[in-house]
């Protein structure tokens, strides 16, 4: 008993830390989103290990499904282990890379309103628009199964046509910033518009 399976996390922020027991004591700690904390501690129980759910602050950054394992327990990597510590060990050579843990890029989207008057509801009807038009996505990191390869950055976008994306870890970098680069415009583009009922300005500034 010495690898865990893998475990079904969706890469939200993580709200429990499953505590993962063996013969010898703590081994692991697992972590899940409130939705993922039963099922996970159900795949850990039936491969054999006790777990222990307990409520965490979700600040620490830790995504629903990574798993920590502490170097002396029964679970620490082997040494000469060929996996890196952020692999999630699942089918690494069947998919010849090794990979993370998926984080979704997707944001998660307020629980429309339930009841009689939701159909007449256009805050309801707006939140199905959204959904039927955002398209899934998600980021990880990812190591070919080859002699010096480097972690690369894979985003996946689904859909209709799912296609991959691969970033160096410094194409990821330089990304990051322009990224909020534009979101700092969007931002300020947002703030700049007239609200309802105001009338714009002509060029010399006169209404």
């Amino acid at each position: 008993m010495s690898v865990l399976p893998p475990l079904a996390g969706c890469g939200e922020l993580a709200t429990v830390r499953i505590e993962v027991y063996g013969a010898g004591g703590l081994d692991a700690a697992a972590y899940a989103c409130a939705g993922h904390a039963a099922p996970i501690v159900a795949t850990i129980e039936a491969a054999g290990w006790s777990a222990c759910p307990v409520p965490r602050v979700p600040e620490s950054g830790r995504p629903c499904g990574h798993v920590y394992r502490y170097p002396t327990g029964g679970l620490a990597d082997p040494p000469g282990d060929a996996h890196p510590r952020w692999c999630d060990r699942d089918g690494c050579a069947a998919r010849r890379r090794h990979r993370s843990t998926r984080l979704p890029l997707t944001p998660r989207s307020p629980e429309p309103p339930a009841g009689p008057l939701a159909a007449d509801d256009p805050a309801a009807e707006g939140l199905a628009a959204r959904a039927r038009t955002e398209v899934a996505a998600d980021v990880a990191l990812a190591q070919a199964l080859v002699p010096r390869a480097e972690p690369v950055l894979a985003v996946a976008v689904g859909g209709a046509e799912p296609g991959e994306l691969m970033l160096t870890l410094d194409q990821g970098r330089v990304l990051s910033y322009r990224l909020r680069r534009l979101l700092d415009l969007a931002a300020a583009t947002h703030a700049r518009r007239a609200g309802p009922g105001v009338r714009p300005r002509n060029r010399r500034g006169c209404p």
